[in-house]
């Protein structure tokens, strides 16, 4: 009996020996199936939380995301995190396949970023390997998709210090750059936000704070975009689909179909806009202050133009016109009143353009 319990121990041993290696070289040496060296790498890929997050914000923003929703949650030693993006989509039978290695909608470009390269098919692969739960929420092509990702922190580890945010800082250059913080899932954020913010903006918060930009963001949007309330909800963007909801009620249910959950009373807050969106992230952040110097009993400056300036007024109005259209885009984005009219003041020094910021 003892002798057949060895030979079955030795006979799987050796089957999995026999999955992993596709042939043995001698000497110690063997040559890895692929999907072992897909399984390894994907460990090395990602080493922590924050490694994850960075490679969720990086598929986002390759597949065309202009705006980018991070919720993140913690209980216990279980992080989870949702992404809401409005980028391209992934059509409802790739839902399973994108999560298997080599899987890329970019046969033919890869990526060089400040992470290294980008474009291999084993980004989210190596996220599913490392977590507990990975998968697609909902998706609508060509409006951008919900993402789900569950992680046990005591398999996958992520910073202690996960409150503090880095402080921006003006560099000898005059670039912004993020000052000495903890390597957290804030920092990542930020580090992501900054890098690519000419490409696309990052909100970040709870759960809560999240749906209630959402929910902002998806009201502002139907001043462009009609959704009818007979709309299948599954038919509307992702970012765009927790307008849809006329109480707390349908709130809840809207949001649980991006993969966050949300009580009641929290829903209720956020129909009754108790509950602030989010400003994005990079505007969040505290700001190095620099320290004024003066200088007592200045020499007048000889070199100054004293001559002023006068612009006729219906150049002004012109002026005034063509301001308006970039103002609308740029309000859409952060939910403002785009129909405002702007103040201009013409001196010596220059023209100055001033757009009242009225918040929706």
């Amino acid at each position: 009996m003892a002798d057949q319990n060895l030979h079955e121990f030795i006979d799987s041993v050796s089957t999995q020996d026999r999955l992993r290696v596709e042939n043995d070289l001698g000497g110690g040496f063997v040559r890895l199936r692929v999907s072992e060296a897909e399984r390894r790498q994907a460990q090395q890929d990602i080493r922590s939380v924050e490694d994850a997050v960075i490679e969720m914000l990086r598929n986002a923003r390759d597949a065309g995301a202009r705006t980018v929703f991070v919720a993140s949650a913690k209980s216990g030693a279980e992080r989870t995190v949702v992404m809401v993006d409005d980028a391209c989509g992934v059509p409802l039978n790739m839902w399973d396949t994108i999560f298997e290695p080599r899987v890329t909608s970019k046969l033919d470009s890869m990526l060089f970023d400040d992470w290294g390269v980008h474009g291999r098919g084993m980004a989210l692969y190596s996220i599913k390997q490392n977590a507990t739960l990975a998968q697609v929420e909902s998706s609508v092509e060509g409006g951008g998709s919900a993402f789900r990702v569950v992680f046990d922190t005591s398999k996958l580890t992520e910073r202690a210090d996960q409150s503090t945010c880095p402080e921006l800082q003006r560099s000898e250059t005059g670039e912004w750059v993020l000052g000495a913080s903890p390597h957290n899932i804030n920092r990542s954020v930020a580090e992501f936000a900054l890098a690519n913010r000419k490409e696309c903006t990052v909100y970040m918060g709870s759960m809560v704070e999240i749906v209630a930009t959402l929910y902002a963001f998806g009201r502002q949007a139907l001043r462009t975009y009609s959704i009818m309330p007979d709309d299948s909800a599954d038919d509307v963007a992702p970012s765009k689909r927790l307008a849809m909801a006329r109480n707390a009620d349908e709130l809840v249910d809207l949001a649980a179909t991006l993969g966050i959950s949300i009580s009641s009373r929290s829903a209720y807050r956020v129909i009754n806009r108790n509950v602030d969106p989010c400003d994005p992230f990079l505007t969040t952040l505290p700001r190095a202050v620099a320290t004024p110097v003066t200088k007592k009993g200045r020499a007048k400056d000889v070199l100054k133009d004293f001559r002023g300036l006068k612009i006729a007024v219906e150049d002004i109005q012109d002026f005034s016109d063509d301001l308006k259209k970039p103002f609308a885009r740029l309000a859409a984005r952060y939910y403002l009143e785009p129909d405002v009219e702007p103040k201009i003041r013409v001196d010596s020094d220059g023209v100055h353009v001033t757009f009242p910021v009225r918040k929706m």
